[in-house]
């Protein structure tokens, strides 16, 4: 996991330093137009995809899950919907 967050970091600090080398850099100054931009917005896209995919509501979403107590809330749920849908029924 933790080589995974120093890429996730190193994509982020190229992705910010990568609009200023474009403007200072006589090389990639040339290579800038619509291609670039557009693969540039696909990088940040992408960017964008892992911190979301890294990010704390992920992990915590399964830490508390019981199947069998959470199993038993359903039904519980659900029989009292069936209640409620036979006696609106008539």
């Amino acid at each position: 996991m933790k080589c995974y967050q120093i890429i996730k970091w190193l994509m982020t600090i190229l992705a910010v330093l990568l609009l200023p080398a474009m403007y200072l850099v006589p090389v990639l100054a040339e290579l800038r137009g619509l291609f670039f931009w557009m693969l540039y917005g696909v990088y940040l896209l992408v960017v964008l995809f892992v911190w979301g995919v890294t990010g704390k509501g992920n992990r915590y979403a399964s830490r508390d899950f019981e199947p069998e107590t959470d199993n038993r809330k359903l039904n519980e749920t659900q029989e009292i919907l069936r209640e409620k849908g036979r006696w609106t029924g008539l």
